[in-house]
């Protein structure tokens, strides 16, 4: 086997990992969006103890075994944008175009801008401070 690509299609997927000694480490965990590569020495660490690699499940097969479509072949779509799915990445991206948009220099400039992202981002950023509003 080669190098094969994939791309992570929700948040979580983790991908195996054993240190050089054999032990077992922390796996990468893969953010949607994400495109990986999987050398045949990673392949061998995803199988179960049948000799089954979950990266060889058909997109039905994962929505059958998942409930949702984990991962596909290839490079991610350009329109996916990484880890779109993760609450967390979806606050930090709305909250640095809200910390942009309050350092504009010119107040009317500025008033639009956040209240642009007020309007783009405010259910994600409902939990902040007033002060931010």
């Amino acid at each position: 086997m080669t190098d094969k690509i994939f791309h992570c299609r929700a948040t979580g997927l983790t991908l195996p990992a054993f240190s050089a000694a054999g032990d077992a480490a922390a796996g990468r965990v893969l953010s949607r969006g994400e495109t990986f590569t999987v050398s045949p020495e990673t392949y061998e660490l995803t199988k179960d103890r049948l000799g089954s690699s979950f990266l060889d499940l058909t997109p039905q097969e994962q929505v059958q075994k998942w409930g949702s479509q984990r991962f596909g072949t290839g490079p991610a779509p350009e329109d996916m944008v990484i880890g779109e799915d993760d609450e967390y990445q979806v606050f930090k991206a709305a909250f640095a175009k809200l910390e942009y948009s309050r350092k504009i220099s010119d107040p009317a400039a500025r008033k639009l801008a956040v209240q642009k992202v007020w309007r783009d981002h405010g259910e994600v950023l409902r939990h902040l401070n007033e002060d931010y509003r």
